[in-house]
């Protein structure tokens, strides 16, 4: 027979055992959408900390010509422009000793003013080889395609004699740019990026040549880049949108023997390109470089929000998409990646935060001491500096290295292991109250469970005053329907009544006392304490009544008797506590408010009415429920009269418009009777039933308005009912 193990050998393995429990969860956890996306946001975070690297603008290889709103307002010809300023744009970066040109602009149709700029255009692109040309691709599953817009992808000057590359760009689940595709793949085969088109040109390699993938790197060009999945790698933004150098598109096409609307308008040349003085075509601005052309207005929608932003306001992470291009070559010009944590570090991490927090905590929770709350403080302050001390080394490791961990997966390692602490303390600590909740969970509702295994002192005879909300309900003519049914078939029916009753008593939160056959007696406020407890109850009978209103149909067509209910609720001060003899008791309430309660079930005989409600109890939910006051009732066993109250639906709830305008019109009657002024309270009272001529208490003020014509009553009348039946 094996030996027993050890206290102090099961205090490991569960530790270990919880440890991997809270490790393959996390790990699992992070695998979903939402978690991915929150991950994503802390890498926007550290990008947002790093900021712009100052020395990109000067010292970068890379120029925008950008297409501006300020360009449409230079150049006399509208939008679309001739193809001929695009012949002009190459032929002066060319004289400017641009070595490489790319054109992130899609000409999808043709010049239709000048046909032969057509051709022109195409020419010069052929002569200078150094030419990359823009095409695009239809997307299916988020950038896993293979369907172009035809041969020249959706560009008319891309064929087989030019270099040209795919400009799609495909966001993360939350629309934000993080990640570039180095090539994509159609029909034909693998076709490179638009980035990496242009570094063929530059590095002088075939247009057609597209990285190679392998042991989670992409190879190009004698470069090594860190892969984030198999077909992407992440940015390393250089800064927000503007951080590289932009020149306006008119400025690089006013030359000598181009008039801008400006120079044309005031008779002066500026010549902003070939001028000898300040002109960019000898001052190196272009020589050597490598230059995009592309939009920055937005109404041409190539602007995406990426990982950066200027840091002003929020939404203000717009890039466009020629310097999303920028970024990409820049990063692999200088060699300059982000190089993301391997999977098995990003394991050990968890599990090492895991087990380190386990162990603390659990160690801290199982000191026995009559200062536990400062126990529970001092847990709380480890996992919360845990969880900075995370925050901190990523941060660093980023912005000092470009190494990027996971930070979601530690944060979850570290909060889940404090959770599991809490819960493996709570097994150990609270077994023996498994035989408590065994012994009276048959007999009292699961809150009073709970608060007897919480407080054993509770289960002491007597009882404590309280200020509480107590219910009662009874089926209409009950008596009537058991008469006409077989017991097994009542027994049954009965039984999926108070099946339901109770599980709407149960959804609020409310004690259940006790079942009289048909009768149900709950309350609100004890054992656990709810300030609400008054509106609580107001909530669960509403919810009965709609609940059977939903049920009756099914019951109808079963050949089961239509039930419908008495509600009754009255708060105020009771005794409240496990009441009986010794061996045999019952948490219930006592008290006058009770007793109220019981009546106020029954007077919705005399009104025809489903819930009446005390002033109590109406005082505590006035704003929140629609009701009406419906009489002042002195009840059996009482001598001073209660105002109460109809409650017809909650305030929030799905109460028709006409419900609200009876309120309406019978309160009016009501304040005239009230008056004495017995004539205007008829009419008014008629008036009521002409629109609503169901509704009984109308007809019952008249009938006792006319009998006070009659026989008025007694000038010391206060308006109050005796109600005699209980």
């Amino acid at each position: 027979m094996p030996s027993p193990i050890s206290k102090s050998t099961r205090t490991i393995l569960d530790y270990l055992g919880f440890s991997i429990a809270v490790s393959v969860f996390v790990l699992f956890l992070t695998q979903n959408v939402l978690f991915q996306r929150a991950e994503s946001s802390l890498v926007d975070q550290r990008f947002q900390a790093r900021g712009p690297r100052s020395e990109t603008a000067d010292s970068s290889d890379i120029v925008i010509v950008e297409i501006s709103q300020a360009s449409f307002n230079s150049l006399p010809e509208k939008w679309p422009w001739p193809r001929s300023y695009y012949t002009h744009l190459i032929r002066n970066l060319e004289r400017a000793g641009a070595k490489t040109i790319g054109l992130d602009v899609i000409f999808s149709t043709p010049d239709v003013r000048d046909p032969a700029a057509d051709a022109e255009f195409k020419q010069t692109v052929r002569d200078n080889p150094n030419v990359v040309l823009a095409g695009k691709i239809e997307t299916e599953n988020r950038g896993y395609t293979i369907r172009s817009l035809g041969e020249n992808y959706g560009n008319i000057f891309v064929d087989s004699t030019v270099r040209f590359g795919v400009v799609n760009i495909r966001t993360d689940a939350d629309g934000v740019l993080r990640r570039y595709m180095p090539f994509t793949t159609d029909p034909a085969g693998r076709i490179p990026t638009f980035s990496f088109a242009v570094l063929n040109s530059f590095f002088e390699k075939p247009g057609s040549l597209t990285a190679l993938y392998g042991d989670g790197f992409f190879h190009f060009a004698g470069r090594t880049i860190p892969c984030y999945d198999e077909t992407s790698f992440l940015i390393n933004y250089c800064g927000p949108s503007g951080t590289f150098r932009r020149i306006r598109f008119e400025d690089v096409i006013d030359d000598k023997d181009f008039l801008t609307v400006d120079e044309k308008k005031y008779g002066l040349e500026t010549n902003t390109f070939d001028d000898s003085d300040y002109g960019y075509l000898n001052d190196g601005t272009f020589n050597g470089k490598i230059v995009l052309v592309g939009s920055t207005v937005p109404e041409d929608k190539d602007l995406f929000p990426v990982a950066i932003g200027q840091g002003r306001q929020e939404g203000d992470n717009q890039m466009y998409g020629a310097e999303i291009h920028a970024n990409v070559i820049q990063n692999i010009f200088h060699g300059d990646f982000i190089i993301r944590e391997w999977i098995w570090m990003n394991a050990a991490i968890v599990f090492g935060l895991s087990l380190f927090t386990f162990v603390y905590t659990a160690g801290l929770k199982s000191i026995k001491t009559k200062f536990s709350s400062l126990i529970e403080i001092l847990g709380f302050v480890i996992v919360l500096s845990e969880c900075f001390i995370i925050w901190t080394l990523s941060m660093q490791l980023f912005v000092r290295h470009n190494f990027l961990v996971e930070e979601m997966s530690p944060f979850l390692a570290v909060g889940f292991s404090y959770v599991a602490s809490t819960v493996y303390h709570y097994l150990n600590e609270r077994k023996q109250k498994v035989l408590i909740r065994g012994l009276f969970s048959r007999y009292v509702s699961p809150t009073v469970v709970d608060e007897i295994v919480n407080n054993p002192q509770k289960l002491r005879l007597g009882g404590e005053r309280k200020e509480l909300t107590v219910f009662f309900s009874d089926i209409e003519s009950f008596t009537r329907i058991s008469e006409k049914l077989e017991p097994e078939n009542l027994v049954a029916i009965l039984n999926e009544y108070l099946s339901m009753m109770t599980e709407v008593i149960f959804e609020n939160q409310g004690t259940l006392n006790k079942y009289e056959g048909d009768a149900i007696v709950a309350f609100w406020g004890a054992p656990i304490p709810q300030l609400d407890h008054a509106l609580r109850a107001c909530r669960t009978a509403v919810a009965m009544q709609e609940k059977l209103a939903a049920v009756r149909p099914r019951w109808e067509a079963e050949g089961k008797p239509s039930l419908r209910v008495r509600i009754g609720i009255s708060t105020g001060e009771m005794i409240v506590g496990n009441m009986g003899g010794v061996g045999h008791y019952d948490y219930t309430v006592i008290g006058d408010s009770v007793n109220i309660g019981a009546r106020l079930e029954g007077a919705n005989k005399q009104y025809r009415s489903k819930i009446i409600v005390s002033d109590s109890t109406y005082a505590q939910v006035a704003g929140y429920v629609i009701a009406r006051e419906l009489d002042v009732l002195i009840v059996a066993g009482r001598t001073e009269p209660i105002r109460v109250y109809e409650l017809i639906g909650l305030a929030n709830g799905a109460v028709a418009r006409d419900r609200v305008d009876l309120v309406d019109c019978f309160t009016k009657g009501l304040e005239l009777y009230r008056r004495r002024r017995w004539l205007p309270a008829i009419e008014q009272f008629e008036t009521t039933l002409r629109h609503f001529p169901h509704d009984y208490p109308s007809q019952l003020y008249i009938e006792r308005s006319k009998a006070y014509l009659v026989s008025p009553p007694p000038d010391d009348w206060d308006g109050a009912f005796a109600l005699r039946e209980k």
